[in-house]
């Protein structure tokens, strides 16, 4: 696999002279990075604790774990690409995931079609925002923020509606194929489709540009407020894919659930390479910088750190990874 870095012609800001070799090669010894960093803690997870640690329970463990967290962080993968930024995501997990327990709760197909489309009309309210009401995305998304979370109390009278009832919801959280979580293998599909969609269409090259230099790509005849427009969309899409796959595991849809997420969504992206500033994406370092989180926290887990101590070790890394990224970047 091999990431994005289309550019506009003539450069950007970030990439003058067309420094794109350059650039591209960082992001893949990122990755190398990321690969060496999770044999790393595989290696001293095995030696600090060898009889939980490395066990095909505790690997299935952790890629379920991820696999909420991973759905999220392909989403935000396109959107920091354009330079934009998703904090909404968690409440929308939550709102989503109570819209279609408390609507449509008769049928499993009708809570995932619900929570799909419910996560996917959030998004769409995002992507209005900001590509046509042009408010800046962290605004946006901030209130979006607020009103996603407030909806979820509201609709579910501060209480978790049960789904135990509903089989096919919690296939996707606990069911398997061919032996692999069905979550995992859900994770693993976005992933490549992502990677597909990012490396190898018309669509992905226009989605790094108008992050690399937004003037630039509507002179090229990138159509700028339509890409704004789809990467939010997207990312709703992904946050309503993540609720079914986080209320199948829980078998519940609760108002407080999804907290903090966007938070992990984020850090995972800005770990794997993709660029704050824009313009530099790649999914194979996002979804080694979601396995790396998860990695370390079932770790710590392990390990019998107080939860504050996991919160303070989630903000150092994500606070290294934006030190390490290329200062003319940011």
């Amino acid at each position: 696999m091999t990431t994005t870095e289309t550019r506009p012609q003539g450069g950007t800001s970030g990439d003058r002279g067309g420094r794109f070799p350059r650039s591209l090669t960082g992001t893949r010894v990122q990755e190398f990075a990321l690969a060496g960093v999770i044999v790393l803690l595989v290696v001293v997870g095995t030696i600090l604790k060898p009889q939980t640690f490395p066990t095909t329970d505790n690997l299935r463990a952790i890629l379920t774990q991820a696999s909420v967290v991973g759905v999220l962080a392909i989403g935000m993968t396109f959107v920091i690409a354009t330079s934009g930024i998703d904090l909404s995501v968690g409440s929308i997990v939550a709102a989503a995931g109570v819209a279609g327990a408390l609507f449509i709760s008769d049928s499993s197909v009708a809570f995932i079609v619900g929570a799909l489309a419910f996560g996917l009309l959030l998004g769409t309210a995002n992507a209005t925002a900001i590509a046509y009401g042009k408010v800046v995305p962290f605004i946006a998304t901030l209130a979006m923020l607020a009103i996603a979370r407030g909806l979820a109390l509201q609709m579910s009278g501060k209480r978790p509606i049960s789904l135990l009832d509903l089989d096919g919801v919690r296939w996707f959280g606990t069911g398997e194929i061919v032996g692999v979580p069905s979550s995992v293998v859900i994770f693993l599909g976005v992933t490549i489709g992502g990677w597909v969609l990012l490396n190898r269409t018309r669509y992905g090259r226009h989605v790094v540009s108008v992050g690399g230099n937004r003037e630039a790509a509507r002179i090229a005849g990138v159509p700028v407020r339509r890409t704004v427009f789809s990467v939010y969309c997207l990312s709703g899409l992904m946050a309503g894919l993540a609720t079914v796959l986080l209320c199948g595991r829980l078998a519940s849809a609760s108002p407080v659930s999804g907290a903090l997420l966007e938070l992990d969504a984020i850090g995972a992206t800005v770990i794997g390479g993709t660029s704050l500033a824009g313009g530099r994406a790649t999914i194979v370092g996002t979804f080694m910088g979601v396995v790396v989180f998860a990695v370390i926290f079932n770790l710590l887990t392990q390990l019998n750190l107080a939860t504050e101590w996991q919160q303070i070790v989630k903000g150092v890394i994500i606070l290294a990874a934006v030190l390490i990224q290329r200062p003319e970047r940011i």
